[in-house]
Parts: structure tokens; sequence; C-alpha cells
């Protein structure tokens, strides 16, 4: 009977220091809380199902390590060609929204993201007699994507990936949504805290 109350006691003080060990630092839990980040991308579109180039910049929070959110500014300038018009005309359009970042997979500093975007913004179409941007209108606008991200340093994470953008509220200058709604390709370097 000695021998098994001296297991369970030996047991017990085990466990107790395997739980001592398990408990964050204080320097870890300050850690732990939010963190911002910056980033900027740019990728390839198909506007008119001609290629456009975009730009964007994200500002947000990392709530945890499977969530981000924040928001988004993205533009575009391209001069495309659209079939239902004789001649190309130039593009640009500004939008804005937010967005919110699953991680769904880490492995060390390897990580696999699902963006998912939403927002709003303007149109504007310039046709080669223009002199000025012209035929403004306003969309909405969504995309989902997945992202393969690579954090090289402690801040620095480069980012590559793709989804599927959408847009509605577009009908100007023989333009459509689905002049619009389409797949694209991003890179992406964001400066994490």
């Amino acid at each position: 009977m000695k021998k098994i109350l001296l297991l369970i006691v030996a047991l017990v003080a085990f466990a107790n220091a395997e739980l001592q060990s398990v408990k964050y630092s204080p320097e870890e839990k300050s850690s732990d809380g939010l963190k911002a980040f910056i980033g900027v991308s740019g990728g390839n579109v198909l506007v008119a199902d001609d290629g456009a180039i975009f730009a964007n910049l994200r500002i947000g929070l990392d709530i945890n390590p499977l969530l981000s959110t924040g928001v988004w500014v993205s533009r575009l300038l391209s001069d495309v060609r659209n079939y239902n018009v004789p001649e190309k005309q130039m593009i640009k359009y500004m939008s804005v929204g937010g967005f919110v970042e699953l991680f769904p997979v880490r492995i060390n500093d390897f990580s696999i993201s699902v963006p998912i975007a939403i927002g709003g913004g303007a149109l504007y179409v310039m046709e080669p007699d223009d002199e000025a941007f012209e035929s403004e209108d306003y969309f909405f606008t969504a995309d989902m994507a997945v992202h393969f991200n690579y954090r090289v340093t402690k801040m620095l994470e480069i980012s590559i990936g793709g989804g599927y953008r959408m847009f509605t509220g577009i009908e100007t200058n023989n333009l459509e949504n689905l002049d619009f709604c389409t797949p694209f390709g991003e890179l992406r370097f964001t400066i994490r805290e």
C-alpha cells in the first residue's frame, strides 16, 4: 500500500511539474495579443478578355494565429480591348473594402490562407477621343482566393496565390459585370508586427 501511495505522490508531483512548464511567461503572453500588419500586392486580371495589372494596399490586425482582418484599397489602370466598341478603352477603377483572412494550415514559417474580401468602388473609362476619364459608374465587388505564404524574416512575409473576383453594378460604355468578373493571380508582400 505504501508503494502505491509513493507512486501516486510521485505521479502527482511529476504531473504538477509538467503543468508548470506549460504555463506561459509574461513575455509570451504579451506577444500573443493583437498584431498589426501592412501589405502591398499586385497581380494580373482579365478585363474585357484583356490582361490588366492591379495594385492593392492592405492594413489590418492579426486577431489570432488563425484569423486576420482589416481594410484594403485597390487600383487598376489599363488600356484594354473591349470587343463591344471599335477602339481600345483606357479603364481605371478604384475600390475599397474590408477583408477576413483565414489560416487553416500553419507549418513553421509556411502557411496557407484563404482571404475573403468585399467592397465597392468607382469605374472610369476614357476612349481615344476623350480628354479625360468619363462615364463614372459605381460597383460592388467581392473575391475569394487561396494564398501560399512564407515568412522570410521575423517581419516580412511573401505570398503568392490566386482566386476569383466578382463585380455587380457595372453598366457603362458597353461594359458589363461579366467584363470584370475574372480569375486573378497575386503576389503580396506583408510586414507583420
